[in-house]
């Protein structure tokens, strides 16, 4: 079992101490609750969906979606009916507007993402540890002048976009990066996997007694973070 299956393991049970409900009344990414829409996916139909994507994708993040399509799983039990939303939670960045994007809108990201990359490519600006990770990360001949082709966005907010990127052989992690309204790309995480951790410490800590402080929390959510 992978580093990440572990992790929404962890919080999936998570999730069921803390009572989550199921995310069928509010499904906001889909504008709706939608029954034709699945909860998680499978290889087949990311492959379908990515078939025009010239990248290939981190396989964290494969397995991430094949767990849950914008949401999480709430428990383990295997007798639950796991293509019904009631048996997900929908998943935010935490202390964040953030929503966690599902695949096929997320591999479709087109307005304003694309057209933004190729209108402002020649003003962005990488924090020094953004372009050191970035090139020691990816082991592929990355080209900054076509990033914009290899950015898979995870989640949007109002002040800017969380995005991984492709490349050009298949890598187990992709650095978790966020672009900031002013044009400035940052590293927030070295791995999906390390965001999920962060993810899975905060409800651990919330469901302790005493409740602890937004400060704490904000505390252990950044320790995860590769810059703030």
């Amino acid at each position: 079992m992978s580093e990440i299956t572990n992790i929404i393991d962890r919080i999936a049970i998570l999730a069921e101490q803390s009572g989550y409900v199921g995310c069928l009344e509010y499904w906001s990414v889909c504008g709706g609750y939608n029954p034709d829409y699945p909860p998680r996916l499978n290889r087949t139909q990311m492959q379908e969906l990515t078939q025009n994507y010239p990248f290939h994708l981190p396989s964290e993040l494969y397995e991430l979606y094949q767990r849950g399509n914008g949401c999480l799983p709430i428990g383990l039990d295997l007798n639950k009916n796991w293509d019904s939303f009631n048996s997900y939670f929908q998943f935010e960045l935490l202390f964040s507007d953030n929503v966690f994007l599902p695949f096929a809108q997320a591999i479709n990201y087109d307005s304003p993402s694309s057209f933004w990359w190729k209108k402002n490519k020649g003003i962005l600006e990488y924090t020094p540890s953004a372009r050191k990770t970035l090139e020691e990360k990816l082991t592929c001949s990355l080209d900054w002048e076509d990033i914009g082709s290899r950015v898979f966005p995870v989640s949007i907010a109002e002040k800017g976009l969380y995005f991984v990127l492709g490349s050009e052989r298949q890598q187990e992690t992709s650095p978790v990066l966020f672009l900031y309204a002013d044009f400035v790309v940052s590293i927030k995480w070295s791995s999906l996997t390390r965001m999920l951790f962060a993810v899975a410490e905060v409800m651990e800590r919330e469901i302790q007694a005493p409740r602890p402080s937004e400060d704490e929390l904000l505390a252990i959510w950044r320790s995860y973070m590769e810059e703030v």
